[in-house]
């Protein structure tokens, strides 16, 4: 008669090592970051200056001649969510202003016609491109025309605003 266990030890330890197996490539090796490789359903990738719509990067504006300067400011902070973004908001323009945007965050952000990136007409009137501190995009108001025209930073969707141009 054979002692109990003699079976069962034998195929616990192949059950265990199976097991620890399993657990170690889903838990582990299958969980670890690849480089270069992103599984997120909330990544956006940032566009280059530019990439966004088809048209070419806006050319320089002269602001010489423009008397009428409006500055939007990306105010410091404007990267946490929920803090002031873009002042004054809304902005009211008169057709003849040169409208110009300005980061004064730390953090990178962008000016994009629209409301997000599911609003079909987005970057279609202008785009600033990724703005670094201090950096700075002008738009004559007369490109825009009358209206509301809202806006969002390509970085931080969450950062919207208006410019009503009169």
């Amino acid at each position: 008669m054979r002692k109990p266990g003699v079976i069962a030890f034998p195929v616990l330890l192949v059950l265990g090592a199976i097991t620890g197996f399993i657990a170690y490539n889903l838990l582990i090796v299958g969980a670890t970051p690849k480089v270069g490789e992103v599984q997120s359903p909330y990544r956006k990738d940032i566009p280059v200056a530019g990439s966004i719509t088809e048209k070419p990067v806006a050319a320089e504006v002269d602001k010489s001649k423009f008397s009428n300067v409006v500055k939007i400011d990306i105010l410091a902070g404007a990267v946490t969510q929920g803090n002031p973004d873009y002042g004054p908001e809304p902005a009211k323009v008169s057709s003849d202003a040169l409208i110009t945007w300005v980061n004064r965050d730390s953090a990178p952000h962008s000016a994009t016609s629209g409301t997000g990136f599911d609003d079909p007409d987005f970057g279609q009137l202008f785009d600033s491109g990724i703005l670094e501190m201090g950096q700075e995009y002008s738009i004559p108001a007369s490109e825009l025309g009358t209206g509301e025209h809202p806006y969002f930073c390509i970085v931080h969707p969450y950062m919207t605003s208006t410019i009503v141009v009169e």
